[in-house]
């Protein structure tokens, strides 16, 4: 049994060593580090697992922008589960649940850098044939999914890291998308 909470500051070096676990002390080498690096997670999206024992599984979502027009949207990432808890519908959990805050929250499109074997199950699927690529990254790992119908017809380009656009921040940007 486990209980899904949004995270909390102490939860922070749990985390950490949770990340280290599921994907290794190099993590931070990864491609889509760089479009967290310097920026903060989206807090009202970050949530952890806790089980028993502590914690089992954290989310966290970043602001980035599509194209050169700044089209918002969330990057999804990462995703980790302590090995000894994968296979039991944790991720799966956590996924669900903040992709229903995010909608909530009037967010129109997340991406992920992930496998379309376990994301298209829960309505990932690739953002390539949208228009929609991220450097240095196989096309094929790049995916997406729609929380407002047509957010994925209104973002074409290159995923950039968020700057605040034309906007300024995400704030302004949901403001805008729900008048």
């Amino acid at each position: 049994m486990f209980e899904i909470t949004t995270e909390r500051p102490e939860d922070g070096p749990a985390i950490e060593d949770l990340l280290d676990q599921a994907f290794g002390y190099d993590r931070h080498a990864k491609t889509s580090y760089r479009y967290r690096r310097g920026r903060a997670p989206v807090r009202s999206l970050s949530l952890v697992a806790r089980g028993p024992l502590g914690l089992v599984g954290s989310i966290r979502y970043w602001p980035v922008e599509i194209g050169h027009g700044g089209a918002p949207a969330l990057l999804l990432g990462p995703l980790a589960i302590h090995p000894a808890h994968q296979g039991v519908g944790i991720g799966r959990g956590l996924v669900y649940q903040s992709l229903d805050m995010a909608w909530w929250a009037r967010h129109r499109l997340v991406l992920l850098v992930g496998d379309l074997r376990y994301y298209g199950r829960m309505g990932f699927r690739p953002a390539s044939p949208f228009g929609i690529a991220m450097s240095d990254e196989q096309p094929e790992r790049l995916l997406a999914v729609e929380l407002q119908q047509g957010a994925l017809a209104e973002a074409e380009g290159p995923v950039l890291p968020w700057t605040g656009g034309p906007g300024g921040s995400v704030r302004r940007s949901l403001r805008v998308a729900a008048e």
